[in-house]
């Protein structure tokens, strides 16, 4: 059993106030179900105070959202329950389809409106002409508990999100220092273990950041250099990618190096050390530059030692910028960064999206809702709505999940526990005591005991699960109520709500983690298709930002499947392509005619192959392509594609890495031949 941390149940004290708290209030003006404040209570309290405010706003508007999906469906259809059915549980499965398809905390309002909606609803179609009544009590049942957790979770001794997020823009840079050392020096095993765990930190980062307009620490004012520092993380995952390509070719041609490039990569590998200071970058860029200047590209360690070179001064500039930003961060009393004033970051980066799954879980929740319903209308089970409102709640909470079903069952068990403790309290505790302060006491061991296991990630889900099972069970009102035979009735509906999420979302929606990652690579794939043929517009820092929360994505896929075409898969292969294409098509238009439209055949050769694989018939790249993109380096080696520079040719030189890694390096270039 893990340790109980301080700051952990100091957390369960502020929200088992928050939550008292929030009954008080709730039975003090007559609010017919009180309990719902403290379910709300637990549902939006968070380590981070900022998360928990962002959090309350969302689960605010959701719930308004869905109440009004409530009194705008139930009065219409009440006296057709068949077709009341359809539209709610249309209603449920659109708003999670929308929500799945958009992953950033916003998405949360959209499928809690989904359930909520349900919750509100169903319980209602005995009353219809006091819906608006019931919507207005259920929505300031969840205000109150949303207004109560915001209070206590700022007041006492609140824990900033802004704190938490530059603690982790600081490790994650550690982490990369560590990558690129790493690299440098050859620890191949070390890049293996943290390489895609970065990757994913990016995304976390991403998502945290979005939490700071909520924030009271200082670093709500210093959005715009989070930004700016996000984009530079972005760049390094794909720079270091890159580095580290280069640098297994040219140890392959020369494992020793010339004494030239050992001297530089000592040099990096120092600077990286000392903490990347600016000054002495800007110095190494100087020393980088002059060093692939002065050199002659003409056989394939020259290429990729240029290439590397390239990407080293990259590295240099964003390691430099973000370790300035950083420490920015850290003292914003000091002089701002120079770079703060060079162009805007993005307010957000695009993040994987797959319409697909959205679509699918959407299914899922409709088909659980509609079957709930059905069996309750065609038995007249009295306490039917429960299950139709648990499928809902179920199939809402667990869509992420590439198999939602193991975590479908286990809410169920967590429903069980509660059912017994339920009829410990109801039939046993509550009927020895009066008055709200021994309430309390009754409630306290088992809800400070259990909220302090929340901030566990290990132990959240049991935790939450267990906690709002058992509040809902009790169904706490200003006055004891406890009839045994109702509560079994409503704990069977609760069960086969369970029970339907589980059939329908094993039919409809679970993958395995192969499946999920062959998805992901489809997805990945048809990116690169659409990149190579002109027709994504994103900016390269936009498409490294979904490639790279792909492979975030795709590392704990790839570590749990077992399938022998998944072994050994170089995740970071299609990010290197990528971003190699997305410079190319950038660099086009600064060519000659007779050259752009040389390179216009060999992107769309590497898009059509992508594409290819994207609809699942691989065709991987043949000689002629290979024969075409010798045919361009060989020009660039001559000059004739100076205008691209040196990106162009380390654009180039990772295409051939990367789509051809086996095959015979490309002859040496001729000086003067045609």
């Amino acid at each position: 059993m893990p340790k109980l941390s301080r700051s952990a149940l100091l957390f369960s004290a502020n929200t088992f106030v928050a939550a008292m708290l929030a009954l008080y209030l709730a039975m003090s003006i007559g609010l017919e179900r009180p309990y719902w404040s403290i379910m709300t209570v637990y549902i939006v309290s968070g380590p981070l105070a900022a998360a928990v405010r962002s959090k309350a706003l969302y689960r605010f508007l959701g719930t308004f959202v869905g109440a009004a999906g409530a009194v705008l469906l139930v009065p219409l259809l009440v006296h057709a329950p068949l077709l009341l059915s359809l539209a709610m549980s249309l209603w449920v499965g659109g708003c999670l389809a929308l929500s799945v398809l958009d992953r950033s905390p916003p998405s949360y309002i959209l499928m809690l409106a989904g359930y909520t909606c349900a919750m509100i609803g169903f319980p209602a179609v005995n009353q219809p002409t006091a819906i608006f009544d019931i919507a207005a009590a259920r929505v300031e049942e969840i205000l109150i508990g949303i207004a109560c957790a915001a209070l206590v979770h700022s007041l006492v001794f609140p824990r900033p999100v802004g704190t938490a997020l530059r603690g982790r823009i600081g490790h994650w840079l550690g982490e990369a220092d560590r990558w690129a050392l790493a690299l440098l020096r050859g620890d191949l095993d070390q890049l293996e273990r943290d390489r895609g765990r970065l990757a994913g930190a990016v995304s976390e980062i991403q998502l945290m950041a979005r939490h700071l307009p909520f924030d009271t620490s200082f670093l709500r004012e210093t959005t715009v250099v989070v930004r700016q520092l996000r984009d530079r993380v972005l760049v390094l995952v794909p720079v270091l990618a890159s580095l580290s390509d280069r640098l297994a070719a040219l140890r392959a041609i020369a494992p020793e190096l010339d004494p030239e490039l050992r001297g530089l990569l000592a040099a990096l590998a120092e600077w990286i050390e000392s903490g990347a200071p600016r000054a002495r970058g800007e110095a190494l860029i100087a020393e980088l530059e002059a060093a692939r200047t002065s050199m002659s590209v003409r056989d394939w360690y020259g290429f990729n030692r240029s290439s590397l070179l390239t990407r080293a001064i990259e590295l240099v500039r964003a390691q430099a910028d973000a370790h300035a930003l950083h420490a920015y961060l850290q003292d914003p009393e000091g002089p701002p960064p120079r770079l703060l004033g060079a162009g805007q970051a993005s307010e957000r980066r695009p993040l994987h999206r797959d319409l697909g799954l959205a679509a699918l879980s959407g299914a899922a929740a409709f088909g659980a809702v509609l079957l709930c319903c059905v069996v309750w209308i065609w038995s007249g089970w009295q306490e039917g709505e429960s299950a139709a409102i648990t499928a809902a709640i179920t199939c809402c909470l667990f869509a992420a999940m590439d198999d939602p079903v193991p975590a479908i069952r286990k809410f169920g068990i967590y429903l069980l526990v509660a059912m017994v403790l339920g009829v410990l309290y109801l039939f046993v505790l509550m009927p020895a005591i009066s008055g709200f302060p021994m309430l309390v006491l009754v409630l306290a061991p088992t809800l400070l005991a259990v909220g302090a296991m929340i901030p566990d990630p290990r132990l959240a889900f049991p935790a939450l699960s267990l906690i709002v099972n058992l509040v809902n069970t009790l169904v706490i009102q200003d006055h004891f109520s406890a009839d045994f035979a109702r509560f079994v009735n409503i704990n069977l509906s609760q069960f086969f709500g369970v029970f339907a999420a589980v059939l329908v979302t094993r039919t409809l929606r679970s993958m395995s983690a192969e499946v999920s990652a062959r998805r992901l690579l489809r997805h990945t794939w048809g990116d690169l298709a659409r990149v190579a043929g002109g027709r994504d517009d994103d900016s390269a820092v936009d498409l490294a930002s979904r490639l790279v929360d792909r492979v975030g994505l795709l590392s704990p896929k790839l570590a749990a499947a077992r399938a022998g075409d998944l072994e050994g898969l170089d995740i970071l292969r299609e990010l290197r392509v990528g971003i190699d294409l997305a410079t190319l098509r950038a660099l086009r238009r600064r060519l000659p005619q007779p050259v752009a439209v040389e390179l216009d055949g060999l992107l769309d050769g590497v898009g059509a192959c992508y594409q290819a694989r994207a609809l699942g018939a691989p065709e991987p790249p043949g000689p002629p392509l290979r024969e075409r993109l010798d045919r361009l380096l060989g020009r660039l080696a001559r000059g004739d594609l100076a205008a691209t520079g040196a990106r162009g040719l380390c654009a180039l030189v990772g295409l051939r890495r990367n789509l051809f890694p086996e095959a015979t390096p490309p002859a040496p270039v001729v000086e003067g031949a045609a």
